[in-house]
This record gives structure tokens, C-alpha cells and sequence, in this order.
């Protein structure tokens, strides 16, 4: 369900004498030249082969010490497009959509996907009838004749399941299919609040997470997202938190598998910090992943997850040092100011050379906001050239551009960047865009609009 929840990229190098090829094609193809095939291992991805495209398809081979399971091929890596599928060592051809890859692909010579893909298009058609009833029944007078329409439709679900159930019989799909079985009651729900409860109480029962033949794929950390992100909500944060943390607990209570618990942590902790919910990080760490045995512990991913949240909103901001004559200065050692903001310029982004003199146009009528501009050069002479203009700033030169380590240590990837710092320099603020800064600092819609029409204009 969440694309981008997967978070580390395992290449490991293979040798086979023999190999099964998965032949893709995409109607349209939409200029897509390249693809890249990858092993589903929980949160991890392990690579296994790319391949240009070739007369309108690819050609993804898979070497036979490549074990069954679910496999991802991607053919847009920066948006997130792929498709999943079944490998129970055969090779077959899939057609399908970029645009809607999961419901529009075609499998040939793949009785796996073929009976996996039928059941999933179906089921889903039957439970979406079934949850639209319920839905019905809430607003409605209690109408009989919906309790009526309930049963039969619950009846052709039930069958449904059992028929791709023995369908499926010796396949490995089939595992993936009992899997997504869901509990409905017999009679329909007189509230929202009871269909919640009852969706909550039973929504493990069809889970085993001691199931090795899943531990290749992605279901059991999409059933832990679905339960913690969607079955468990409030639009009251507090309230919020609290019924996340319990759902965790509630989930890691199902887990006795250290690996598997493993995977689902992390996945909870790149989404969470993808969200800057320190809160949410902090516990998982402290609650669950910080208790695992050592072996499940991976601390390179733990420091990236960090680093992630160095620059979040509430964390004090890194450390920024400068030279002022022989003098070393701090940004944690200003204190004259209730407001700081921390921007990351260059001399050679031509937008930031829009940008900047209007952000020190505006600073100069502000009182107690101090604004320290950290230019990326590869050297000192634009730098020194622009900042005679901005005085009244701190300017530091930070050479080496985006390998500075002041760049580095607040995950500067473009410029312009910006950060608001309160009095005890903790994060409050990160705009995107210049108007959203100086919204930010209080100026007027008209002062805005003149901006940003001057900004586009120049």
C-alpha cells in the first residue's frame, strides 16, 4: 500500500547456470526505456536484474537460486511506479497500464498471477458492495430489505473466497488469498461506531505472522500499516497518538517473529519520520525496536533515520559555526534575537538571486529576527561579491556546496532553503517557497502578491 515505506536497497551480486524471464509490456508505454526487477524481503528490496527495453517490451531475467515470492519491477523509480508480482519459478509474459499497473495487468503462462489477479479484482468488487450496504444501512430508516440484500451478498462473498481458495490449491498464491480474507458480521451494524469496533476486533484473524511463505513480500507490513494508519484514527492529536501507540503495541503482541518484527518496525519508523512525528519515532525506538535482539538491530538504518529527523520541526536546529575576525562564532550562542532564520543560498541558483534581496529587503523593517545566510559555494568570489549588499545579515561561506557539512547536517538537497528558529533555536518552521516564509513573518497579501509578481517577472 505505501510505495514509499521501503527502506534500504540490498544489491547483492549472484551466479547461476539457468534463469527464469518475466517478458513485460506496457500499453502505453509512455517513453520508458529502463526497468529494474528487485526480491521482496519485508522492508528491504534485494536487486536482482534490469534491462533496457527491447522491440516494445523487457526482458527481466530471473536466476533460479532467486527463491519464490513476491517480486517488484520498477519502471519509474522517481514516482514511485512499479509492479508487483507472484515468481514461483516459471517463467511468463505480463501486459499492462503504467498509469494503473495493479488493476490493469494481463498475465500469460502464469497460472500464480492469473488465479492471485482474478480473486483480488473480484473480492475486492464483492467486499466494495458488501461495505456499501453497511454504509447505507447507517443513513437509512433500517430498511429490511438492505439487511436482505446484506446476506445474499455476503454469501456470494463467502463463496467467492472458497472457490479461489481451492483454486489456488498447491500454489503459492493461495497463501496470499487467505491472507486477505476479511471478517464481516451476519447482521449489519446500527452505528459507525460499532462496524469500527468490530472492524478492529477481528482484524487479525485471518493474519498468521508466523507464515514463512509471506515473509518474501510486502503483506505483512501492509496489514500493520492498515491497521495502525487507518482502522486506528482521530482528528484530535493527542487522542491520535495514543491510539497509534496502543495499535503498535497491539500488533507487536501478534509478532514472535524477531525478523518480522524487525521489518514492520522499520517500515513504522520511515513512515513516521517521513511525517517528522517525533513523538511516534521516539517510542517505537524506546517501546519496541531498541528491545530487539542485537542481530535484528540495524544501526546504519537507525543513524539515517535520525539524520532524517535532524532538521524536523521541534528539534533544535545543527550547529552552525563562522569566523568573525579570529573570533570562532555559534548560532547556539545568540540570544539577542525571539526570532532566527537559518536560509541556504548560492551565488550560481538563479533563483535564489531573486529571492534573497527580497528577503533582506523585507528583514531590515523587522524587529528581533536575525537571519543567518549560509551561501553553498565552490568558492569565495561571487560570495564575496553578493554579500556586500547584506550587511546587516550573517553571511557564512560554506565552500564545497552540497558536501559542506553545515548543508549536510540540515539535509539540504536545494536552494533556496529555509528554517525558522524560536529564542532556544528549536526548528518551528520550514517554508517551501519565499511567500510562504514571509507569510510566515507576518506580511500582508498585497506585500506578497507584489513579490511574487516581481519574482516571476525578473
Amino acid at each position: 500500500m505505501i510505495k514509499n515505506l521501503f527502506v534500504a536497497l540490498m544489491f547483492l551480486t549472484f551466479s547461476a547456470n539457468a534463469q527464469d524471464t518475466i517478458r513485460v509490456k506496457m500499453e502505453p508505454n509512455n517513453g520508458y526505456k529502463w526497468m529494474m526487477l528487485y526480491k521482496i524481503n519485508g522492508a528491504k528490496q534485494q536487486y536482482v536484474s534490469n534491462t533496457d527495453i527491447e522491440e516494445g517490451e523487457y526482458k527481466l531475467t530471473i536466476p533460479k537460486n532467486f527463491s519464490a515470492g513476491m517480486y517488484r519491477a520498477f519502471y519509474d523509480m522517481d514516482n514511485g511506479g512499479y509492479l508487483d508480482f507472484l515468481y514461483n519459478n516459471e517463467s511468463f509474459s505480463v501486459t499492462f497500464n503504467p498509469s494503473l499497473p495493479e488493476q490493469t495487468a494481463h498475465f500469460e503462462k502464469s497460472e500464480e498471477n492469473k488465479v492471485y489477479q482474478s480473486y483480488l479484482n473480484a473480492i475486492y468488487l464483492q467486499q466494495s458492495k458488501i461495505d456499501s450496504l453497511q454504509m447505507t444501512y447507517f443513513d437509512s430508516d433500517k430498511n429490511p430489505s438492505i439487511q436482505k440484500n446484506y446476506t445474499k451478498q455476503l454469501k456470494k462473498l463467502y463463496n467467492l473466497q472458497d472457490y479461489f481458495e481451492k483454486e489456488s490449491e498447491g500454489k503459492l498464491a493461495q497463501e496470499f488469498i487467505k491472507i486477505t480474507k476479511k471478517h464481516y458480521d451476519t447482521e449489519l451494524l446500527e452505528t459507525p461506531e460499532a462496524f469500527l469496533e468490530s472492524l478492529e476486533t477481528h482484524f487479525f484473524d485471518y493474519i498468521n505472522f508466523d507464515n514463512k511463505i509471506l515473509l518474501n513480500s510486502t503483506v505483512f507490513i501492509d496489514k500493520a500499516i492498515e491497521y495502525i494508519f487507518y482502522i486506528n484514527s482521530s482528528e484530535d492529536p493527542k487522542i491520535q497518538r495514543e491510539l497509534r501507540e496502543k495499535s503498535i503495541n497491539d500488533v507487536m503482541e501478534k509478532v514472535s517473529d524477531n525478523f518480522v518484527k524487525s521489518e514492520i518496525l522499520s517500515s513504522l519508523l520511515y513512515a513516521f519520520a517521513g511525517q517528522e512525528a517525533l513523538e511516534m519515532v521516539d517510542f517505537i525506538k524506546e517501546k519496541h525496536y531498541n528491545l530487539l535482539p542485537t542481530e535484528y538491530i540495524d544501526t546504519k538504518f537507525i543513524a539515517d533515520i535520525d539524520r532524517m529527523l535532524s532538521v524536523a520541526i521541534g528539534r533544535v536546529a545543527p550547529e552552525i559555526t563562522w569566523k568573525e575576525g579570529n573570533k570562532t562564532m555559534r548560532l547556539s550562542d545568540l540570544n539577542e534575537d525571539e526570532k532566527y532564520i537559518v536560509t541556504f543560498w548560492s551565488t550560481t541558483c538563479s533563483h535564489c538571486l531573486k529571492e534573497i534581496p527580497e528577503l533582506y529587503k523585507f528583514t531590515q523593517e523587522l524587529n528581533s529576527v536575525k537571519v543567518i545566510a549560509v551561501a553553498l559555494e565552490e568558492d569565495k568570489f561571487g560570495f564575496n561579491h553578493h554579500t556586500e549588499m547584506m550587511d546587516k545579515w550573517i553571511n557564512v561561506l560554506a565552500l564545497n556546496k552540497w558536501e559542506n557539512k553545515i548543508a549536510r547536517s540540515y539535509e539540504i538537497h536545494s536552494t533556496p532553503s529555509y528554517f525558522v528558529l524560536d529564542r532556544d533555536k528549536k526548528i518551528t518552521a520550514k517554508p517551501e517557497q519565499l511567500v510562504d516564509l514571509l507569510h510566515y513573518l507576518g506580511a500582508k497579501d498585497e506585500l506578497l502578491n507584489e513579490i511574487s509578481e516581481r519574482i516571476s517577472k525578473e
